[in-house]
C-alpha cells in the first residue's frame, strides 16, 4: 500500500464515515442535540435527555448476548483447543462488547494475534480508529485493515501510529495527520493466513439499531424539554390586578410582603395561568414512544402486555419483530465468528494439526425468561428423533455440551 493510498484511505474515513460514527457514540452516551439548544435569555431552558438508544442497545445486547454462544465438534481435541482458547480470552466478555458495538455504529471489529507467550489472543478494536480495505471485486473481499493509535513517544500531537494488517504482513507506520507522510518502521509475518483484524456487521447496510429513529429521539426530547419549560414559566403566576392605583415599584413590593390586597370597588385580581392539554401531550409522548420502539425493531421491556404474556409462545409472539431484526444479526454474527475461528484453526494447524473451522457448530440461544419444564417436555418427545447432543445443544442452561455428554456417561457407567 503506497503512502497516497494510506492517506486517501484515512482522509476518505475521517470526513465520511468517521463523523457518523461520533454521533451514534453522543447519542448512546446521552448527548443529544437537545442538549446543544438555545435560548433567550430570562426564559426556562430545559435540556431533557431520554435515553431510548442505550435502552435499544442495552436490550438487544442483553437478549442477543445474554445467554453465551455455545460452541461444539464431533472432534473432541479441536474443541477442547476452542474452549482453551475461549476460556484464555474471555471469549464472552468479548462478544459482548462485539454486540454493543454492533447495536450502537452497525460495525464492530476485533484483532486475532499471538502474544509474547505465543497464545492466541483476541482483543475488540475500537471501530472509530480501524478502517476496512476492501478489495474491487464484486464478491469484496477484505483484502487490508488500518488500525490508528497514540504513540506515546511521538515528537508532536500530529504524529500517530499505524498498523497497517493484510493476510500475510502486519507492517507499523509513523504517521503525520496534517501532512499524510506515513513512515514504515517495520514489517513482520502473522501466520493468521486472513486479514487478522475481523469485522463484524450488524445488518446488510451496518446501520445501529437506534440510527433510524434519533430524529423521533430528538422529536420526544423537544415535547419532553418544552414541557417542563412552559411549567417552569407559569410556575410563578403573574397576578393581573385591575381597578387599582399602584403604580410604582414600591406598591407592588408592598402588596408581596403584605400579602393583602386593598382592592376598589369595581376593582379584582386574579392569577394569568396558561391552559395546557395534558391528554394531549400525553398521547402524543406516547405515539412517538411507541413509534421509535416500533420503526428499530425493538421492545419496551416496561410493557406490561410483555409482563402478561404468561407463555413462552405469546411472549414469543410479542417479540416477533424484535426477533426478526436480532435473526439479521446472528447471521451476520455468525459468519464472522467463523472467519474468526477460521484465521484460530490456521494458526493451529501451523502446530501440525489439522482443524477446519467448518467442523465447529456454532449456536446462538436468546436470553428470555423460559419454562424449564417446557424444555423437558420437548427434549423427552425429541429423544430418539435427534441426536441427544442437538437435544443439549438446544437447552439454554447448558453452555458445555461435550462436557455434558462426559458427565451423562460417566453417571451411565457409575449406575
Amino acid at each position: 500500500m503506497t503512502q497516497e493510498q494510506i492517506k486517501e484511505i484515512i482522509e476518505n474515513f475521517n470526513s465520511q464515515t468517521l463523523p457518523r460514527l461520533k454521533r451514534l457514540k453522543n447519542y448512546y452516551s446521552g448527548n443529544h442535540d437537545i442538549l446543544n439548544k438555545t435560548k433567550d435569555a430570562g426564559k426556562p431552558n430545559n435540556q431533557l435527555v431520554n435515553n431510548f438508544c442505550k435502552n435499544i442497545t442495552d436490550t438487544t445486547v442483553g437478549y442477543f448476548m445474554g445467554t453465551p454462544v455455545c460452541y461444539s465438534s464431533d472432534r473432541e481435541e479441536l474443541i477442547g483447543s476452542i474452549r482453551l482458547i475461549n476460556d484464555y480470552n474471555d471469549e464472552q466478555f468479548i462478544n459482548s462488547r462485539l454486540s454493543k458495538d454492533l447495536s450502537v455504529y452497525g460495525v464492530a471489529c476485533e484483532l486475532v494475534y499471538y502474544d509474547e507467550d505465543k497464545m492466541i489472543r483476541i482483543a475488540p478494536c475500537d471501530v472509530l480508529s480501524t478502517i476496512p480495505v476492501y478489495s474491487p471485486s464484486i464478491d469484496r473481499e477484505l483484502s487490508a485493515a488500518i488500525r490508528i493509535y497514540e504513540l506515546e513517544d511521538a515528537e508532536d500531537e500530529d504524529t500517530v501510529g499505524l498498523e497497517i494488517y493484510d493476510s500475510n504482513l502486519v507492517s507499523y507506520y509513523s504517521y503525520n495527520t496534517s501532512s499524510g507522510e506515513a513512515v514504515m518502521i517495520r514489517s513482520v509475518p502473522h501466520y493468521f493466513g486472513l486479514v487478522p483484524i475481523n469485522f463484524y456487521y450488524n445488518n446488510s447496510d451496518k446501520t445501529g439499531d437506534f440510527e433510524s429513529v434519533m430524529t423521533l429521539v430528538d422529536a420526544y426530547n423537544e415535547l419532553q424539554s418544552e414541557s417542563v419549560n412552559d411549567f417552569e414559566l407559569f410556575a410563578d403566576s403573574y397576578l393581573a390586578v385591575t381597578g387599582m392605583n399602584a403604580t410604582d415599584a414600591e406598591d407592588i413590593a408592598k402588596l408581596r410582603e403584605n400579602r393583602v390586597l386593598l382592592i376598589d370597588e369595581g376593582g379584582d385580581a386574579k392569577w394569568l395561568t396558561k391552559s395546557v392539554n395534558d391528554a394531549y401531550i400525553e398521547n402524543l409522548k406516547k405515539r412517538i414512544s411507541s413509534d421509535i420502539y416500533r420503526f428499530s425493531g425493538s421492545v419496551d421491556m416496561t410493557d406490561d402486555a410483555i409482563g402478561e404474556s404468561a407463555s413462552g409462545v405469546a411472549i414469543k409472539y410479542r417479540l416477533l419483530n424484535f426477533e426478526n431484526r436480532v435473526s439479521v444479526t446472528e447471521r451476520y454474527f455468525k459468519k464472522s465468528l467463523m472467519r474468526r475461528y477460521e484465521m484460530i484453526c490456521n494458526m493451529l494447524n501451523t502446530l501440525g494439526n489439522d482443524y477446519s473451522a467448518t467442523e465447529i457448530r456454532i449456536t446462538f440461544t436468546r436470553n428470555i425468561p423460559e419454562n424449564p419444564i417446557d424444555n423437558a417436555d420437548y427434549a423427552q418427545k425429541m429423544a430418539g428423533v435427534v441426536s441427544r447432543k442437538t437435544l443439549l445443544e438446544r437447552i439454554p442452561f447448558v453452555d458445555d455440551v461435550d462436557s455434558e455428554m462426559s458427565r451423562i456417561r460417566e453417571e451411565s457407567i457409575n449406575n
